[in-house]
């Protein structure tokens, strides 16, 4: 047991600047608050097996327009039918040509417990487009092919 006044000095010294012990700092980047426009995925895979096929694609909401968009490269891990949903913000827009083309994923890991739910994931191509996409998955595990995704305009 401690004696009662050398608890009070401990105490005291905890209360001086920079002995007290912070929390460390996350080093997650701050999200943009702005964004250069909007973005929807809707797609339906079927598979059978090693054999399937998608059909859907996307809208992009820029500059006052909503533009139609197909992807390649999203897939699902299971059998039957499942569907996508995702919605998120594009950043770093600022020609609609750089739009299109291949997007690498960066991991977004999930919480600890975060099983369901939607999920965050962040992908940039090499225009230097990044797009941040809130998914939602029924039926199947949502994966990106292992090269990323192609957007095309339609």
């Amino acid at each position: 047991m401690i004696p009662r006044h050398r608890r009070a000095v401990i105490a005291g010294l905890c209360l001086l600047p920079g002995l007290t012990p912070r929390p460390a700092r996350a080093q997650s980047r701050r999200p943009d608050p702005n964004p250069d426009a909007s973005i929807e995925i809707e797609q339906v895979r079927i598979g059978i097996l090693a054999v399937g096929a998608a059909v859907g694609g996307g809208r992009l909401r820029f500059r006052g327009e909503e533009l139609s968009f197909s992807v390649r490269g999203l897939g699902s891990g299971s059998l039957g039918i499942a569907t996508l949903s995702a919605s998120g913000e594009v950043f770093n827009l600022r020609r609609l040509e750089d739009f299109p083309g291949r997007y690498e994923e960066r991991a977004a890991p999930r919480p600890v417990g975060g099983e369901g739910g939607p999920q965050t994931r962040f992908l940039r191509n090499p225009a230097g487009v990044e797009l941040r996409l809130r998914t939602e998955r029924a039926g199947g595990q949502l994966r990106f092919a292992q090269g990323g995704i192609t957007i095309e305009l339609r």
